[in-house]
This record gives C-alpha cells, structure tokens and sequence, in this order.
C-alpha cells in the first residue's frame, strides 16, 4: 500500500481584498498541510496547481516555500506538483518552482503529458490548458487513459475546470472525457473538495487551503477547507483532513444594525483567528455611526469596507448568456482562438479573480494567434 497527500491551490503570496493579515493566512494553511503530510508518514505529495498566486511570487512566499521543502527534504518527501494558470510563466521564463527542485519539489506536465514513478505508483500530469486548447486537452486524457489501462496503481493529475463540476462555459473538457482507467485522479483549479468515484477510478478535487473569494465563504462553513491523505493499492480511498488554521469568513446582508447582531452571535470561541466579514447593507446609514460600529468590532473580527445594495431586484438569469457572450468575442475579433482567449480575460476581470502576470500572458497569445 502507499500512502501520499493531496493538496492544491495553496496560492501562496495572494493578499485577499488588500488585507494584510490574509497573506499570512495562505502561510499559515500551507505549513500546516505540510504538518499533516509530516505527521501522516506519507510517501510523497501530489501538488494540483496553483501552488503561488503568481507566476512572479513573491520573495516572502518564496521564503515560505523554502522553509517548507526543508523540513520535507529531511524527511526524504517529495513534493510533486503540475503547473496551474496562476503558476504558469510568462515568455520563455521558466517556473518558480524549479528553483527549488534541489530540494525534492519536482514539476511535471509543463508543456505536454508526462508520466513519472514513485515506487509502485505512475503518476501522469499535465498543467493547466485554456478554452481554446479544448481539443487538445481532450486527446491529452485520452493519450493518457489509454496507457493507464496497463498499470496497476497510477495517478493522474490536472488542474482544469470539469463540466458539471463547474460552470460549462468555463470548463474546458466534460466528466465523460477524464481518463477514467486511473486509481486515483488528483484534480484542482475548482476550490471547493469533491470526492466521487468514476468508473474504476477515486476523481476528487482536493480544493483551496484558504478562502480566494467570497463566493467560496458558503462552502467554507459547510466543509472547511482541507488536504487529502490517499491510500492506493488495488483502489484508492481518501481521508478528508480539516486545516484548523484556516481563517473562518462570513458574508453577512441586512440593515447595519442586524448585521452587528449577527455578528454578537459568532461563537468566536471556535476560532483560532478572529474570523473575517463581509458586509452587505441593505439601508442608509450615518457614516460616523456606521465606523463607530465597525471600530467597537474591530478587535474581535477583521471587517472588509461595506458594500450597499439599497434596492434589490429580481434578476432572470439566461442560462445560455456565457455562451451568447463567447460568440460575440469570436464574431468580433474573427477566429475561435483569440475570441475565446478574449472571453477569458473579459471573465476573469470580471469575477476579480486574476494575476495581473496572467492576464498579460493571455493577452500575448491572443496577439499572436492565428
């Protein structure tokens, strides 16, 4: 039997809503993942993506990684890891990552399909692709299904959004295109954990270890956030571990004064960090009251600056928009390629979910597609 952890989309250097203290969070929740795999005796680690918030990390989160792949190095673990869209360099660069690869950080799968082995187990991965390279990231899973056939214990992984995973118009290839011949598929890119068996095959998402954005805050408090402890012989079976250093948020809409309520309910007794709101409120409000309210609080929560929404209307959502709105770029700028490479940075600016090196390199190869 061997026994590995799967951890994904730690982001490190990303600094949520401008706040400070949120770059250590992402810290925070990486070391302690590496707590785990330490104390989990496991063989190795299988890294999804994302492993920084950017293709140009920072000095202190590469400080942080060091530290990390030192106390892994002792300890003759190593870190496997694929490239995701933030990881992914501009040009002819080449990745962080690799700087590190002294010290047993090992990347795979950065420009075409590529098998290693561990010991017993063939581990496949491929990094993150884009809408436009639909297809070829469809022969890539079929490539690699077909050689997973003839092993016994094998891993794949990839970081990519999986239609009904996520949204379709986002996704870049469908659940009946995963090379489902693989005991265990390590997926990342979608921040929210999933387990579910495919055929022959254990697909999970192992998700985030810290909140990225709000609409992540509703999954938060349902199934925290986590790493997964693999064991794979003839199958694979996963042990879900909860982060505890992982910073609860709550997004909170009401008047002013139902909010401070809600918040003077938080059993803050259950968190080892002052837990972080967001607000939306529905009135007008005296602004010195308002910041009066929010510095009596201020010790006990970290508070975003508000949002208002005073009139709410209902909103018909047209589930083919997206998919209207992707014809439009294609129709405009006259190719498939750079229309679909256009919605993408229209979407990620958008969502405000986006490295600025990422946007820069999309935009490049828009400019240079046929």
């Amino acid at each position: 039997m061997t026994r590995f952890m799967h951890v994904s989309d730690t982001h490190l250097g990303a600094v949520q809503y401008g706040i400070e203290e949120r770059e250590a969070d992402f810290y925070d929740a990486f070391s302690e993942a590496i707590d785990i795999a330490i104390n989990n005796d496991v063989e190795f680690i299988i890294h999804s993506g994302d492993l920084f918030d950017s293709s140009r990390p920072s000095n202190k989160a590469l400080r942080v990684l060091k530290e990390n792949m030192l106390r892994l190095y002792q300890r003759k673990i190593e870190m496997i890891c694929i490239p995701g869209d933030h990881d992914r360099p501009r040009g002819r660069d080449v990745t962080a990552h690799e700087i590190f690869d002294f010290v047993g950080l090992r990347m795979i799968g950065m420009n075409d399909l590529e098998f290693i082995r561990k010991g017993d187990v063939d581990i496949a991965g491929i990094g993150n692709m884009k809408l436009y390279q639909s297809d070829e990231l469809k022969n890539i899973y079929t490539r690699a299904n077909e050689s997973a056939s003839a092993m016994k214990k094998c891993v794949f992984v990839s970081h990519q959004a999986i239609d009904p995973f996520f949204p379709e118009e986002q996704c870049e290839a469908k659940k009946s295109d995963l090379p489902v011949n693989f005991t265990y598929m390590a997926f990342g890119h979608v921040h929210q954990f999933r387990e579910e068996k495919i055929g022959r095959s254990v697909f999970s998402y192992a998700g985030s270890t810290e909140v990225k954005a709000t609409k992540e805050i509703s999954g938060l408090a349902r199934q925290g956030k986590g790493v997964n402890i693999v064991e794979i012989d003839d199958e694979a079976r996963i042990s879900r571990i909860r982060l505890k250093k992982t910073r609860m948020q709550f997004d909170l809409t009401g008047t002013a004064d139902e909010i401070f309520s809600k918040m003077e309910q938080i059993n803050l007794e259950k968190y080892e960090k002052r837990p972080l709101i967001s607000m939306t409120i529905t009135e007008k409000v005296d602004n010195a009251y308002l910041k009066e309210m929010i510095r009596e609080h201020s010790q006990t929560f970290i508070i975003r600056q508000p949002h208002f929404e005073l009139e709410k209307t209902d909103v018909k959502v047209d589930v083919g928009a997206s998919r209207k709105q992707i014809e439009l770029f294609i129709k405009y700028f006259g190719a498939e390629r750079k229309g679909n490479i256009a919605y993408e940075i229209f979407r990620d600016l958008r969502n405000g979910e986006f490295s600025e090196a990422n946007i820069r390199k999309m935009a490049e190869e828009g400019a240079n597609a046929d």
